[in-house]
């Protein structure tokens, strides 16, 4: 039987100032040879991660204090006390190393608040802080204001009880194996739903609407028998990209004023304060001082192959789904002495290709052969391959394909009543077949869509042997719930292909903060003055080894609303 393709959606949960939707209807195109060379970070040995690893737990925390802005030069006891010395450990990563503070300029701009960014985060933070009164510039590296993602979620206090806010905060700092700050959480929780108001308005007036009747914008979560009501603003088939270049006009009509193609390199100090930040353009070196503070709204690092490998070496081996995001404002704040928070950071992969179908149906592997419990959500699974894409060196056996029978959406529809999170509303595509070899075939013949590949018969020798199971009532292989066993025997038979070897969307971990978004001292924890950041250049909201997609929309919204509450605090200084 032909391929079936259901109503193309991406879902792409993202991240502040990162890629525009993927272009070809939704689907995202495999990388070339050529892109996989310039994007691809080189894989680590296991000698070398060991390496890695004990450099990381030796000078984190002391590296991270090194500043370029002072006027002053460390002696070799202030940088022997900052885990550095003085003609630096060759051990120490080169992004933690301060280069020379630069001096000349060709023009100097005068400005209160300078946001270094024009994500999600930076446009709110620099809207906010000119609707406050502040006379605001924000330098963008790019040539236009750049963002992704399409759910922006926060929580609705009008129904939620504080209980109810408070479970979702333990909720949130489980998922993020207990390394979450709380404040970060209760801020994001205390303010999302006015910010996403405020910035669903802001967008609307430049003409761009969220999607009407979408299933996913409120969801009520259950836990520890409080209920939380979420709502999330939803752009499927546009994303966030639409949503901040809709923004510009209200932002500038504000006041604020927009420098493209300025790379901000450097921050300016006078003593403990940051002062401005300095910006690289094709003529030279542009100043812009800050009278109350600067903002860093820089995206987050995947880009940036050795800071990938210190700070969160699970994801060497995947290529990044998205490029421009080297860490520039981590690196900033570092040399301003800033501090970044404690590795591991925390990856967001996403299913490249189908984004949701959490549910326990059978999944196998690019060889055929099933290999965990069915039932992680997909934000998890990249855990399963990520041996494979290391060993191989190919993004492709990142592969997993799940495979049912044509009772699967009322198995779903059966399953969601005792987990509600069970859900395959967004498959993207699905393949058919009178058996399972006609349904693989089909997925192979549509070299539109990837062309992807798996043995056929190792797949039925897993179905076959997955049945066996089923009508044992046992998993003896895995140990799944047997309330989640169906064979697989009603033709049409389904194969669904998922995508995890070209998912790295983001890598989200950063610059400590307090719960205004400003910067943090290395050790001392006290707040840097003049310094903030806002959105995946900020830390310590997550912390966990995976993004915990069990609250839609968190990244952005919590991208948003970051950058609402520094602007904020920033205009008022």
């Amino acid at each position: 039987m032909a391929n079936r393709r259901q109503s193309i959606r991406v879902c792409t949960d993202g991240s502040d100032g990162a890629a525009h939707p993927p272009p070809n209807g939704g689907r995202k195109a495999r990388p070339t040879p050529k892109e996989e060379t310039m994007t691809h970070p080189h894989p680590l040995s296991r000698r070398d991660l060991f390496k890695m690893g004990t450099c990381a737990a030796a000078g984190i925390v002391g590296a991270s204090a090194l500043s370029s802005c002072a006027p002053q030069t460390k002696s070799s006891a202030e940088m022997a006390a900052t885990g550095v010395a003085a003609g630096a450990d060759p051990n120490t990563p080169s992004f933690l190393v301060a280069p020379e503070p630069i001096t000349d300029f060709i023009d100097t701009k005068e400005f209160e608040v300078v946001v270094v960014g024009a994500g999600v985060a930076g446009m709110a933070a620099a809207t906010s802080a000119a609707e406050a009164g502040a006379n605001v510039g924000v330098v963008q590296k790019e040539s236009i204001v750049i963002s992704q993602g399409n759910m922006a979620a926060g929580v609705d206090l009008q129904q939620t009880s504080e209980a109810g806010k408070q479970a979702l905060i333990s909720f949130l700092t489980e998922l993020n194996q207990h390394r979450s700050d709380r404040a970060l959480l209760e801020a994001w929780a205390d303010h999302s739903f006015e910010a996403l108001a405020w910035f669903k308005a802001i967008a609307s007036e430049g003409g761009v609407e969220v999607n009407d009747d979408e299933p996913q914008a409120d969801r009520v979560l259950d836990i520890n028998g409080y209920k939380v009501y979420l709502h999330a603003n939803t752009y499927f088939g546009m994303g966030h990209g639409e949503v901040v270049k809709a923004a510009v006009p209200h932002a500038e009509a504000a006041g604020v004023q927009f420098f493209y193609n300025h790379p901000a390199v450097q921050l300016v100090s006078d003593g403990d304060t940051v002062t401005g930040v300095v910006c690289e353009t094709d003529e030279g070196h542009v100043l812009f001082n800050a009278t109350k503070a600067v903002i860093l709204a820089t995206g987050d690092y995947c880009n940036d192959e050795e800071m990938v490998r210190y700070y969160c070496p699970d994801c060497v081996d995947f290529p990044p789904y998205i490029t421009g995001r080297t860490g520039d404002g981590h690196k900033m704040g570092v040399w301003a002495g800033g501090e970044i928070e404690p590795a591991g950071h925390t990856k967001m992969m996403h299913d490249a290709r189908v984004c949701r179908v959490d549910a326990p149906l059978l999944l196998v592997d690019y060889q055929g052969n099933r290999i965990l419990c069915e039932g992680p959500m997909q934000g998890y699974l990249n855990n399963y391959v990520r041996e494979n894409v290391h060993l191989t060196g190919d993004a492709a056996t990142g592969m997993l394909f799940t495979v049912c029978d044509s009772k699967w959406q009322e198995q779903i529809a059966e399953w969601k009543s005792i987990d509600p999170e069970i859900d395959a509303s967004n498959c993207i595509y699905y393949y058919e077949g009178n058996t399972i070899a006609e349904a693989i075939a089909a997925m192979e013949a549509d070299t539109e869509g990837g062309g992807y590949t798996v043995d056929a018969a190792a797949v039925q020798a897993t179905v076959d042997r997955y049945n066996e199971l089923c009508a044992k009532g046992s998993d003896d292989d895995f140990g799944k719930n047997p309330i989640f066993m169906r064979a697989i025997e009603n033709p049409p038979y389904i194969i669904v292909p998922r995508d995890f070897g070209n998912s790295l969307t983001v890598i989200l971990g950063g610059l400590m903060v307090n719960a205004d978004n400003q910067v943090l001292k290395a050790k001392e924890h006290t707040p840097l003055q003049g310094l903030y950041a806002v959105g995946n250049c900020s830390g310590c909201f997550y912390g966990g080894v995976d993004y915990p997609m069990d609250v839609l929309g968190l990244s952005i919204g919590r991208c948003i609303t970051s950058g609402y509450l520094a602007g904020k605090h920033a205009a008022a200084l």
